[in-house]
């Protein structure tokens, strides 16, 4: 009996045991499974948060690329007008070059300052675009062109030649006096006596007489009287006058006042100066070159230009 006591006990010790092991087990695996969904909530808060992240950056993107495109619309306006501003100071540029070549021209006639501002006005329109403008150039190009074939005058070296005279003048030797060849007349036989022999004597001292009166020149001009010395001095002066004048004219591009003065220079020196001096035959050779020379060449105009400078200008044609 009482080893089935025992037996009860332990087998009921032993239950009781394998009771609180389950019991144990089962305790784990709720604290396990508590934890996995502890793991579970917070993996969902997590997943919460970055939903609400992804959303809150989604929008912060739209709102940067709603700022972004309207930053772009502003500045492409900006641009749109600083290239329409740059394109009128440019044109503005260009106008003022093109009228400070038509009046070098129309009003100093200084060929090489026209041909200066057309060509800056020419560089300004590199790389334009539009017809109108295109046609400026090409008017600028046909201008220019024209300014080219106009011949070139050395104001200043004719200038200095003109004063290089003037310092020669002092040195100019007077024409000499030129005395005509006495008329030695031919031997004549004794004459005869008798009325007849006293005429022929008294005929041969008339001709010999009459042709002392004159000089007998072929081809010769009458030479001008010798001048006193009063008169060379004078003379000297209306020179260095004329050559005075001449520079003034020279620098006036009045073509026939200069060509006049020197015309009366070269009148002058002929007249009165001798021929057969070194100076002389110098101050003539340089005259001479004075004298060809064409210090008012005509000169074109830069019409083309300012003509589509003008359509350039129009309301019409102001955009390209």
């Amino acid at each position: 009996m009482l080893m089935l006591l025992l037996a009860g006990f332990a087998l009921s010790a032993w239950q009781m045991w394998l009771l609180q092991d389950e019991q144990k087990a089962q305790a784990q695996r709720l604290t396990a499974l508590m934890t996995v969904q502890a793991e579970l909530d917070q993996t969902q808060r997590v997943l919460s948060d970055l939903t609400q992240g992804q959303s809150q950056i989604a929008e912060a993107l739209q709102d940067v690329t709603r700022r972004v495109e309207s930053q772009a619309e502003t500045l492409a306006a900006v641009r749109q007008q600083t290239t329409e501003q740059a394109a009128v100071w440019q044109l503005a540029e260009v106008a003022t070059l093109v009228r400070m070549a038509s009046l070098a021209l129309n009003v100093f006639a200084d060929v090489q300052q026209a041909t200066g501002f057309l060509r800056r006005a020419d560089e300004a329109l590199i790389g334009v675009e539009g017809r109108e403008l295109i046609a400026l150039r090409a008017a600028i190009a046909s201008d220019l062109t024209q300014l080219a074939r106009v011949p070139s005058v050395d104001r200043i070296g004719l200038y200095l030649t003109l004063g290089q005279l003037m310092n020669t003048v002092p040195d100019l030797p007077l024409r000499r006096v030129m005395l005509a060849p006495k008329q030695v007349p031919p031997p004549t036989p004794p004459p005869a006596a008798g009325f007849w022999g006293w005429a022929q004597q008294a005929w041969d001292t008339l001709w010999v007489r009459l042709v002392g009166l004159v000089d007998f020149r072929r081809g010769e001009s009458v030479p001008k009287p010798v001048p006193t010395a009063q008169a060379a001095q004078d003379l000297r002066q209306n020179l260095l006058l004329s050559l005075s004048t001449a520079q003034s004219a020279l620098l006036r591009l009045e073509q026939p006042i200069f060509d006049e003065e020197l015309r009366k220079v070269d009148t002058w020196v002929g007249d009165y100066f001798d021929p057969t001096a070194a100076a002389h035959q110098a101050f003539l050779a340089d005259l001479g070159q004075l004298k060809i020379e064409i210090i008012q060449p005509e000169l074109p105009t830069v019409e083309a230009s300012i003509a589509a400078l003008a359509q350039v200008q129009t309301p019409q044609a102001v955009s390209p």
